[in-house]
């Protein structure tokens, strides 16, 4: 499990930080939307406000929460003379996503979500890709999946070079958004997070930026990705196939035409299904986290996610074979042994 040391939070209501107009601008923004994350939020501020590279500014966004976030939010401002807050009411993700572009001064902006871990040396590393890389627009990493309680669960990995990216990109893939750094300016000239995407905006931003400049990975994990169930991707994640065809049907309008029907001034309709219930969400993301456990080797967690799973369907096929599948791993190490 991992446990960084947290900062200890006095959660009381401080004033929000402002702008300092006559400070230089740092070298990277680092921007993170907030929306009722307050069970992980002072770890997430936590890890950017402890790197090994400190000339970034904070920026914050909070999206009208309605739970403690914004009482931590507030008090952390008044501890940390790098962090720029704005609260207001709810607008969703694409409102706050470019609110958060627009507010950045920087040359570089480093995305990250308020329930994740960005490890120490994140920017130090990227930021040196960048002075390396002229050409680069968009940098990405491995990102250590875990659950709520930071147990590892698995561990993604991307493809390094742009032409790999490009060709993962037609599969839906190819970056997880919230380990990126990237260009502002870059970011800004293909016209930032677009409507109507409920999930899939970063999915959108970054194959428009891949259409004009060199993308890349770095091979290093500099970011812990944190999964739950009240997460966009737990959520709405059934409805992510939906919106990736779309998504790749306005690239392949781009390649054809040169523009897309958005940017055109049309609009775009998705027709989606309503969200599952959440016993029905639940029992689908505590499977995948008890088959992603045992591929990790951790048979005691599985066996935890599988038993969730089993307890909202006990006649689900798919949690029995699992089960078994981590009986017969806890067996092998036995019938080894007597073999021997």
């Amino acid at each position: 499990m991992f446990k960084p040391k947290d900062r200890q939070l006095d959660i009381t209501p401080g004033p929000v930080s402002a702008l300092q107009g006559q400070d230089p601008a740092p070298q990277v923004s680092v921007l993170i939307p907030v929306f009722n994350t307050a069970r992980y939020l002072a770890q997430a501020l936590n890890s950017i406000c402890t790197q090994t590279f400190g000339d970034f500014e904070l920026i914050v966004v909070d999206d009208g929460s309605n739970d403690q976030s914004s009482q931590i939010l507030a008090k952390f401002s008044t501890q940390e003379r790098r962090m720029r807050l704005f609260a207001r009411e709810n607008r969703g993700i694409i409102a706050t996503r470019n609110e958060l572009l627009s507010a950045a001064r920087s040359e570089f902006v480093a995305w990250m979500d308020s329930d994740d871990v960005s490890l120490p040396t994140r920017l130090e590393h990227q930021v040196a890709a960048f002075r390396r890389d002229p050409a680069l627009v968009c940098l990405g990493s491995a990102a250590q999946c875990i659950d709520p309680e930071g147990n590892f669960l698995n561990l993604e990995r991307y493809p390094l070079r742009h032409d790999e990216i490009l060709h993962e990109q037609q599969k839906g893939g190819a970056m997880r958004f919230p380990t990126t750094m990237m260009r502002r300016d870059a970011a800004l000239r293909v016209g930032g997070f677009r409507e109507p995407f409920k999930i899939g905006e970063d999915f959108d931003l970054l194959l428009r930026l891949s259409e004009t400049a060199k993308m890349a990975n770095l091979p290093d994990t500099l970011y812990l990705y944190r999964q739950h169930v009240a997460s966009a991707c737990a959520t709405l994640g059934p409805q992510w196939p939906l919106y990736r065809d779309q998504i790749l049907k306005l690239a392949q309008e781009r390649r054809m035409q040169g523009a897309d029907r958005l940017q055109n001034g049309e609009l775009l309709h998705i027709a989606t299904a309503g969200t599952a219930g959440r016993r029905q969400t639940e029992w689908r993301v505590f499977l995948e986290w008890a088959g992603h456990a045992l591929r990790n080797g951790n048979a005691g967690l599985a066996w935890k996610y599988a038993r969730a799973a089993l307890y909202r369907r006990p006649m689900s096929l798919a949690a029995w074979k699992v089960v078994v599948r981590i009986i017969l791993s806890r067996l092998h190490p036995l019938s080894q042994k007597s073999a021997r």
